[in-house]
């Protein structure tokens, strides 16, 4: 099974506030390129613009790196759709990064799960 984390996880261990000791050796942790800009922009606008961009590219060169690829941008234009009709939409980012999990057949583990339990297939997880 891979376990995508969402940025707020990753966040918390390149902080040392979150140990990834609880995941099953067994499962894959992965971060989706949609995660990837957006610690890209926290470390460039950051005090210690140099150390952050070195602990991201450590942390990169250990997990998988998945795309927002054509299945999980076709995904996004029908659950956007179904979303708006509800009334319950999502920013694009959050979307695309559950587009990514549901097109994989992964679990999302983020914090931020209470406005993403309206999204259909999307399997999720809280660790902090």
């Amino acid at each position: 099974m891979v376990k995508i984390l969402d940025s707020d996880h990753w966040i918390a261990f390149l902080r040392g506030t979150l140990s990834l000791d609880q995941f099953d050796k067994e499962e894959t942790l992965a971060i989706t390129s949609i995660s990837v800009a957006e610690l890209s922009h926290g470390a460039y606008k950051s005090i210690r613009v140099n150390e952050n961009l070195t602990r991201l590219d450590i942390l990169l060169s250990i997990v998988d790196i998945l795309p927002f690829d054509e299945w999980a941008a076709r995904r996004f234009g029908l659950v956007k759709a179904e979303l708006e009709q509800a009334g319950t939409p999502l920013t694009d980012l959050d979307l695309q990064i559950a587009c990514i999990a549901i097109t994989r057949d992964a679990i999302l583990v983020t914090h931020n799960s209470g406005h993403l339990q309206n999204v259909s297939g999307l399997l999720l997880e809280d660790w902090l």
